[in-house]
């Protein structure tokens, strides 16, 4: 295996942050394009850590809508939301020719209303349950002019209501996206009143269930709004899921992958009976594992044993693991990281040992 040792504060989860917090590009500044047409947008399979990241102007302004989740009894993974956006995001409006900046046209007081109107009563007079939880804005600003040049609407959706008799249902995934285009046709309709010339990507996101604490959503449907249009010109289906390893879920539908990650829980318990716990979350698209973070539960006093833990992970993962998977692995105690190792799906696999 070869990995590389990271030392002092150059630790992965930090870059992730400073990247979406602070937009750090190394690109250099491409040739100007006037009002791009969006494309039909793919999320890549794995948000790899590289320097193919928005740059962003100063001052630094934040999204309106900051602080609206604390209120609602729905959880969001924020991060996976807005990287996905801006992964979506690249096809349209490329690193080397757009500053990301976050939300300045959509306001809280628009989202408010928007959900408002959602849960509006029906003809009869019963209350229902809307789908939509919340709206984030990303905004795109031409490197040259600074001046916004196309915008990313992600609608963050619950597929959970209650029906007539009061009773509890889950929409199905063809129900929730239908659902989804109509409410995105108000909404584009409303933004377009302040913001007519600029191109949209509209990105659905089904938040996950109540009870999961491990498993984020996923985005299920984007659209694409042209430049002077109102309307959406294009939807396309997405095909992204998240399973918790080990599960029944994962091993009644991907049984494969379930006997792998099965097979690496076996190798690390048996060399090191010390070894607590191993769990991990597995990304999906297109009905293939793409990504798979696995964190491992130990007790350690030993920075040596746990040095000579994670290279036996990762040794077992690059055996185990096909390599076309990106995977994460964080070494922990209940309290405090212990050590980290990523294999991305191209160039070399690292690893870092925390020194405290």
């Amino acid at each position: 295996m070869k990995a590389k040792f990271l030392t002092g504060c150059r630790l992965v989860t930090a870059l992730l942050l400073v990247i979406v917090t602070t937009g750090c590009s190394l690109l250099p500044i491409g040739k100007e394009k006037t009002a791009p047409e969006p494309m039909t947008p793919s999320l890549s399979e794995v948000v790899e850590v590289s320097e193919d990241y928005y740059g962003s102007v100063t001052p630094y302004k934040t999204n309106q809508t900051r602080g609206m989740l604390s209120s609602t009894k729905y959880r969001i993974d924020f991060s996976h939301l807005e990287l996905g956006l801006m992964e979506f995001a690249r096809d349209t409006f490329p690193t080397s020719d757009y500053f990301f900046q976050e939300g300045q046209q959509v306001t809280r007081e628009q989202v408010t209303e928007w959900i408002a109107q959602e849960k509006n009563g029906t003809a009869n007079g019963q209350k229902k349950t809307g789908i939509l939880v919340h709206v984030l804005e990303h905004d795109y600003l031409n490197k040259k002019t600074k001046e916004l040049s196309g915008m990313v609407l992600g609608l963050s959706l619950s597929p959970n209501y209650v029906d007539a008799t009061g009773q509890e249902k889950v929409y199905t995934p063809q129900e929730l996206q239908a659902k989804g285009q109509q409410l995105a046709a108000k909404i584009v309709q409303s933004v377009r009143v302040n913001s007519p010339q600029v191109p949209i990507l509209i990105m659905m996101y089904q938040v996950p269930e109540a009870n999961s604490s491990l498993v984020p959503g996923h985005f299920i449907m984007s659209g694409t709004v042209s430049t002077g249009e109102a309307v959406v010109s294009k939807w396309q289906p997405i095909e992204e899921e998240y399973f918790l390893f080990p599960s029944k879920e994962v091993e009644k539908k991907y049984a494969q992958q379930s006997m792998q990650f099965d097979k690496l829980m076996r190798q690390t318990k048996e060399f090191f009976p010390e070894y607590i716990g191993l769990t991990g979350v597995g990304r999906f698209m297109d009905g293939r594992l793409t990504e798979l973070t696995i964190t491992a539960t130990a007790e350690y006093d030993s920075r040596s044993e746990v040095l000579q833990f994670t290279q036996f992970a990762a040794g077992s993962i690059n055996q185990l693991i096909d390599k076309s998977v990106h995977v994460n692995l964080y070494v922990q105690t209940m309290s405090k990281p212990l050590s980290i190792y990523i294999r991305p799906t191209s160039g070399e696999p690292y690893m870092h040992l925390y020194r405290s």
